[in-house]
């Protein structure tokens, strides 16, 4: 049976999203508030998954996303290969290693966040069970390059 994404807010998201734009998908120990360490910026548009520990996971939604929608590569922090392989394996068997970028977490991977479209919230507790989608069409990739542009803190 082919999934179908049911809330409303999220399968708007699916459906309006175009070549280039991005999707931060959050574990729930994600800031997002004015008063966190790194708060989410306003014009980001940000849905709450959250139902209970745990639920959704990072997995339940990043598979769910490539299948319902055109994504066609991921940047994930430094970090997720060595401290989450589990969620690392994932977004590589979803994308291909070769369509998985890497980036510092702080504050690049934070300045990144704030250039999607969207945030959205998991239930996931898993350190570093996180990722950056990226919209694509069978077109030719965008570089990485082109992403970071404008970053307040790139480090390349």
């Amino acid at each position: 049976m082919k999934r179908r994404i049911l809330n409303k807010e999220l399968a708007a998201l699916v459906a309006t999203i175009r070549h280039g734009e991005m999707i931060f998908i959050a574990d729930a120990g994600s800031g997002t508030c004015e008063k966190a360490l790194y708060p989410l910026d306003p014009s980001v548009q940000y849905i709450d998954l959250e139902a209970v520990t745990g639920s959704p996971s990072f997995h339940d939604i990043i598979t769910t996303l490539k299948e319902c929608g055109d994504f066609e590569s991921a940047i994930v922090t430094e970090n997720m290969p060595v401290e989450n392989p589990k969620d690392y394996a994932t977004v590589c068997d979803l994308f291909g290693e070769e369509k998985v970028s890497q980036m510092h977490y702080i504050p690049e991977y934070y300045d990144m966040r704030d250039r999607c479209k969207a945030v959205v919230q998991t239930g996931d507790y898993g350190v570093h069970a996180q990722a950056i989608i990226v919209a694509g069409y069978p077109s030719a990739d965008i570089p990485m390059e082109w992403l970071k542009e404008g970053l307040k803190h790139d480090r390349s």
